[in-house]
């Protein structure tokens, strides 16, 4: 009797375990035939950090689960492939990248660091469809793309050409206060990714040679002869717009934060973004200001580096001005002008008038301004000699000819 309810128990196991096994088979999900998102649709909510931004994206399936999976895939090819400073920037690297697209979608939450549970959900036709907020580590899927040299690494182009000195300043003085909290956000990103960052006070001092050099060429913005001054290579203007309304008895606050980056030697934009907070129940606009600050501060500084290489390619920018006595302005300016060719594979005369010169130079030889002089200064044959004024980063400030009658910068 003992043995023939061991067995019952034994058979009676065996068959929970089978019907177990059983339930298992049928609920194991499905390999898909593709692992590449079905619905490839998503919008960036916000930048978290450097590393990382959430993206809103929206997932296909039969059912929900493989919705849900869809969604999440479908954040990392909205990194690769979509928003104003995708991972895959050109033909090349998106035609490098197919034979691992099944591999970096089937191992998508690899680079994923959160995502939220679905935020909506509903039937279209046979599929499921829902949208959930997933974070994206986009550095991480960067350095996997590197690894695999899908891409090359952006850092490592510009530790190569040399970084750009990025001056930090508010697009006017006025504005100078509440762009404080951005600007500050902004150049922590900047650093973030070893660029070399200065952020000059607006009521900072401005030499009187370089707001002689600037209003040569017309230009008297008293930012950019800040950013000049600062020696910088970019510069990036920042404005901050604050609002506030009242919902349901309590006021809300929100802002918006704009940066355009230029470059210092050409004045030519290079990018330009605005970023956009939440409405927020807070007692003071600087927490939603920075909270905006955080997507201009990543798009802004991917335009940098995405745009610096094919600058330095071109030819690093240098804005030169000289003057000279005005019994040798004219030899003096055509020899300047021939050597500045000689010198730099692109020379641009910007202004003149009868004493001073203002020149923009394209050069792939010289790494900065004092490389150039040695370089000006060897292939110059007179006459007099060339001596520095002032050099500071992309602005280098000569006289030449015989010093002792050249004259000071003149407006004409």
């Amino acid at each position: 009797m003992k043995s023939q309810n061991i067995f019952r128990i034994a058979a009676s196991s065996a068959a929970v375990l089978g019907t177990v096994a059983l339930i298992g088979c049928e609920t194991a999900p499905e390999e898909p035939d593709t692992y590449v998102p079905t619905s490839r649709q998503g919008e960036e909510i916000e930048a978290v950090s450097a590393a990382e931004v959430t993206i809103r994206a929206r997932g296909i399936g039969p059912d929900t689960s493989a919705a849900r999976d869809d969604a999440r895939r479908a954040a990392i090819y909205y990194a690769l492939y979509s928003g104003t400073h995708p991972l895959l920037i050109d033909s090349d690297a998106r035609n490098a990248f197919e034979e691992h697209e099944e591999e970096i979608f089937g191992n998508a939450t690899t680079f994923i660091s959160d995502y939220s549970s679905p935020l909506s959900r509903h039937q279209d036709g046979d599929d499921q469809v829902v949208e959930k907020e997933v974070r994206v580590n986009t550095a991480r899927l960067q350095e996997e793309l590197v690894d695999r040299d899908v891409i090359d690494d952006p850092m490592e182009i510009l530790a190569e050409l040399g970084r750009p000195r990025i001056a930090v300043i508010p697009e006017s003085e006025e504005d100078e206060d509440d762009a404080r909290p951005a600007i500050t956000m902004i150049s922590e990103y900047l650093q973030e990714r070893d660029f070399d960052v200065e952020v000059p006070r607006a009521g900072d001092e401005v030499d009187e040679i370089v707001s002689q050099a600037a209003a040569l060429e017309g230009d008297v913005d008293p930012m950019y002869e800040l950013a000049l001054q600062a020696g910088s290579d970019v510069y990036i203007t920042v404005s901050v717009d604050e609002e506030s309304r009242d919902v349901g008895g309590s006021e809300v606050l929100s802002a918006s934060v704009s940066a355009t980056a230029y470059y210092t030697a050409t004045g030519d934009q290079l990018g330009a973004t605005t970023g956009h907070s939440p409405e927020r129940d807070v007692s003071g606009h600087r927490a939603v200001i920075e909270e905006a600050a955080n997507a201009v501060g990543n798009r802004v500084t991917r335009q940098i580096a995405n745009s610096w290489a094919d600058e330095v390619e071109r030819g690093r920018p240098f804005k030169v001005v000289f003057s000279a006595g005005e019994a040798d302005a004219g030899e003096i300016s055509r020899e300047m002008h021939r050597i500045f060719s000689d010198v730099c594979p692109e020379s641009n005369r910007n202004a003149a008038g009868q004493t001073s010169f203002d020149y923009t130079l394209r050069c792939t030889e010289q790494n900065d301004a004092m490389d150039l002089l040695i370089d000006l200064e060897t292939a110059y044959g007179g006459p007099g000699t060339i001596e520095r004024n002032l050099d500071s980063g992309a602005l280098l400030i000569l006289s030449v000819g015989d010093i002792d009658d050249a004259d000071d910068i003149v407006i004409q």
